[in-house]
């Protein structure tokens, strides 16, 4: 028990500096080094996340479950069209915070992300008809509330930043609904699911990147400085080690340990961004950046705190006869 618990302490400190890294370095090499491409640095992380899962699921035992040689590799061929759309949504998700983090500050950034539990609430009511709890769509004012404060009191704000972030933010929400989907009803484990997620992610990102930023293979700048391929090896570091990081912390506590842990990551982000970046931040930001963490932490307790009320109804009423 002693080595689980100190396991999971050091999953969870390893979350949380991959998580502050991750951010961190992707702005300090669009500022220091004046990198103009998003979505190669993006293309980078998946190529980079599908190599190490391949080697994880092939090569060492968390594969083993999953049988021998290619067939760990595999998955029934009626999941691969919905991990596909899911990989599409994945990858223009992260493709779009990248473009988002070269435009605003991380501190902004995070805070606007910090509202896509509200968004993804929206979607599954309005496209799935799920219906939550009165308490998860009362979490959901503090979160809006704070998001448009952010917006109206960021100091450092621009069209362009924004409006990939709220893409990023539509298509982060569709990809958690499309993720559920198929780790929950559709039973596929998380390891394999990224895997999947990575390849053709890699491929479309690729391809973008060829269309987009293709002036980027002609600058001969990129290619001879060293410092900077260091920071975008870090950067891809950080990315394999955060995806990863996901699994390990659940496995040795909870998805809800998670959740607070997140909670935990936004302020970190915001006060280590601000100092590292010297971005000024206004009362406004602030204020609003107060509520969008009191809303995330009112949504991760949202079913906890329905079932106590639920609970004290029950017991003030008694047993029905």
């Amino acid at each position: 028990m002693t080595e689980i618990r100190i396991f999971g302490h050091l999953s969870i400190i390893g979350w949380l500096l991959l998580n502050i890294a991750m951010s961190n370095v992707n702005k300090w090499i669009f500022v220091q080094y004046n990198f103009n491409y998003p979505i190669i640095l993006t293309t980078l992380h998946m190529i980079t996340l599908f190599v190490v899962q391949s080697v994880i699921i092939r090569f060492t035992p968390f594969g083993a479950a999953y049988g021998d040689g290619d067939d760990r590799l595999k998955i029934p061929p009626h999941l691969s069209r919905k991990v596909s759309i899911l990989s599409l949504a994945f990858c223009i998700s992260i493709a779009c915070g990248n473009i988002a983090l070269k435009y605003l500050y991380v501190s902004f950034l995070k805070m606007l992300m910090a509202t896509s539990p509200a968004v993804t609430v929206a979607m599954s009511r309005l496209v799935f008809d799920y219906k939550h709890d009165l308490y998860v769509y009362y979490s959901m004012a503090p979160l809006v509330v704070g998001g448009l404060i952010c917006t109206f009191g960021e100091l450092n704000f621009s069209y362009i930043g924004f409006l990939a972030a709220v893409v990023a933010l539509l298509l982060r929400s569709t990809k958690s609904i499309l993720q559920g989907v198929l780790l929950k009803e559709e039973k596929l484990d998380s390891v394999r699911l990224l895997y999947h997620m990575s390849f053709p992610s890699m491929l479309i990102l690729a391809a973008c990147s060829c269309i987009f930023e293709y002036d980027a293979f002609f600058n001969g700048s990129l290619f001879s400085s060293v410092d900077l391929w260091h920071m975008i090896g870090l950067s891809c570091l950080c990315s394999v080690g955060y995806n990863t990081m996901n699994f390990v912390v659940t496995f040795f506590t909870s998805a809800v340990t998670l959740q607070v842990l997140g909670n935990v990551g936004i302020a970190l982000n915001v006060i280590i961004s601000v100092a590292i970046f010297q971005n000024k931040m206004s009362f406004l930001s602030v204020i609003g950046g107060v509520l969008t963490i009191v809303g995330v932490c009112m949504y991760d307790r949202a079913l906890d705190i329905a079932r106590y009320m639920r609970h004290r109804v029950s017991k003030s009423w008694g047993p029905i006869k």
